[in-house]
């Protein structure tokens, strides 16, 4: 009875420490026309979960290479090759990583990457929130080797609607021989608040550093500075109003020289939704900028209308047509029209189809030319020429008229002759074509097609660029699946581009799996054939050894091989 009250009396339950992990065993063979490499690794994996409050996860390996590229054999054992620290707790996640990983290129290069990085986050309620991380990287690849370090502190803090934020980073790189490096510093504020009902202004303002520096000599130092103030109303549900406004300047000191660049955008949209599915709206705005001769100004002005609904049971339809005219002091106005028709059709329970038609058409200012005239200006100065001889050409190039002396006699003109500037206005056409098909329930298939077209007249059936997708998937039963896909390019002028791939899956028993896949290429009069393959098989419940072979520009003196193959078991 003492022993059972014993046995049966509650006792404190004893946290154990969670392990797992793996061991692995890798070799990778890479063979080009140019040179060969093989890396041989394994190692073992592992992950510890002491019981703590905090969660606390580690993991590690240790790992063994063995590398044959060009007839240089090197040995190299880390014993600490991956290493993983994870610390989290109600207001800080910390991180610590270490990586030391090798592998082999398709092409036969070796590549050689050694990470440390160190993380710290901390949000405490009511207070800022901060992260810090420090990274280095180390990379070699064909004997070229490259390092970089990183350093990012970065903080923001809410208080009710204005959020406040700052930052510094710090990147120093270097590759054979040669190091650069760059500082940024920003700080920002911003937030949103509903001045009115179903009314919300958005603002933001940030300012920011750049900084780098080369071993060369080379400094540049860059301070912008930008504001962006936004407006998003619907006061009554059939209306809405939105509006932006940007400013942005730009301080760069150079080798060549200082130079300041300021930009301004404003906008305002008026939208009306008079029934479910359809609107209007009309936009008005003005962009300024520096330009080469100066400071440009356009006004802009944009119209449109769309509609999105469904005609039938089975057919949608959206339709979008707008204009935009621009008002350019310095080179004349444009117009720009777009209309967009776009439809969607179940055509059997099958098969459905989308259809779609962009039209953009552009209306570019255009000039008359004074290089066929003897002379050119304004009215006033054809008086410079009246000692002319007959046929001599004067144009005015204030109101676009043509004269020509009749005779050697002074003042001597022909009258006015109006020369109209030439029209330009350009068409662009898109129209694309998608068919979504299951023929039956273990195929499916998908064609697109794609037509751009670019002229001087509006030509809806004229063909420029074409374009052709297609896929197709067969899966005869669960464990089987293949699959085709296929693309060709057809521009307006040039080569033709094509490219196929077949692939075939395919899933064992005992979950041994299979893959294969045929590609070929041909662009700009050359063709490439690449092929790869992969094999699992599950040896045991934790064990598995996979297999990847894979081959380009196959059949040519430029092929390349690669086979890898690794074993893996878990514990």
């Amino acid at each position: 009875m003492i022993i059972a009250a014993i046995l049966l009396s509650p006792r404190e339950a004893r946290a154990l420490t969670r392990w797992g992990g793996s061991f692995f065993a890798e070799d990778t063979v890479a063979s080009s026309a140019d040179e060969s490499t093989n890396l041989f690794q394994t190692g073992v994996n592992l992950e510890i979960r002491p019981p703590v409050k905090k969660k606390l996860d580690t993991r590690f390996n240790v790992r063994l290479d063995y590398t044959n590229a060009d007839g240089e054999r090197l040995w190299n054992v880390s014993p600490l090759g991956n290493l993983g620290v994870d610390l989290a707790g109600d207001s800080y996640i910390l991180n610590l990583q270490h990586t030391r990983t090798a592998t082999v290129t398709t092409a036969a290069e070796l590549v050689e990457n050694k990470t440390s990085r160190f993380s710290l986050s901390l949000f405490p309620v009511y207070w800022p929130r901060m992260t810090f991380s420090y990274s280095t990287l180390e990379t070699s690849v064909g004997g070229l080797d490259s390092s970089s370090d990183n350093l990012s502190l970065y903080g923001d803090y809410r208080f009710r609607w204005l959020n406040t934020r700052a930052g510094f980073t710090r990147n120093t790189r270097e590759t054979g021989g040669t190091s650069s490096s760059s500082d940024a510093l920003f700080f920002g504020l911003g937030g949103n608040y509903e001045i009115l009902p179903w009314t919300v202004l958005t603002g933001d303002f940030d300012i920011s550093r750049f900084s780098s520096e080369t071993t060369q000599g080379s400094e540049t130092v860059t301070l912008t500075k930008a504001f962006r103030l936004g407006l998003n109303s619907r006061p009554i549900e059939w209306f809405g109003l939105t509006g932006n406004f940007t400013w942005d300047t730009t301080d760069a000191d150079l080798d060549t020289g200082d130079l300041t660049t300021t930009s301004r955008y404003a906008d305002l949209t008026g939208t009306v939704y008079p029934f479910y599915g359809l609107r209007f709206w009309t936009t008005v705005g003005n962009r300024t900028f520096d330009d080469v001769s100066g400071k440009r100004s356009i006004d802009f002005i944009t119209v449109g209308t769309g509609w999105d609904g469904r005609l039938h049971e089975k057919i949608t339809l959206g339709v979008l047509l707008s204009r935009t005219s621009e008002t350019d002091p310095e080179q004349g106005d444009n117009v720009r029209d777009n209309l967009g028709v776009n439809s969607t059709m179940d055509l059997t329970p099958r098969t459905s189809m989308r259809l779609n038609l962009n039209v953009t058409r552009n209306e570019f200012p255009t000039f008359v030319s004074t290089e066929g005239f003897d002379a050119s200006g304004p009215l006033a100065d054809r008086v410079l020429f009246d000692d002319r001889p007959a046929g001599f050409t004067f144009f005015d190039t204030d109101n676009n008229d043509l004269y020509t002396k009749n005779s050697v006699l002074p003042g001597d003109w022909s009258a006015p002759v109006p020369v109209d500037p030439p029209s330009d206005e350009r068409f662009s056409t898109t129209k694309s074509v998608q068919l979504n098909m299951r023929p039956t329930d273990n195929t499916s298939a998908v064609l697109f097609y794609t037509v751009n077209n670019s002229s001087d007249t509006l030509d809806l059936l004229g063909v420029g660029s074409q374009n052709f997708n297609g896929s197709f998937t067969w899966q005869p039963n669960r464990r089987t699946s293949y699959g085709l896909t296929g693309t060709m390019s057809v521009p307006e002028s040039g080569d033709t581009a094509h490219a196929g791939t077949a692939a075939l899956s395919y899933r064992f028993l005992r979950r041994h799996t299979m893959s294969l896949s045929y590609g070929r290429r041909t662009a700009g009069g050359e063709s490439s054939d690449n092929i790869s393959g992969t094999l699992r098989l599950a040896l045991r419940k934790r064990s598995t050894l996979d297999m990847t072979y894979s081959a380009a520009q196959v059949f040519q003196e430029e092929q390349t091989d690669f086979f890898r193959i690794r074993f893996n078991h878990a514990f």
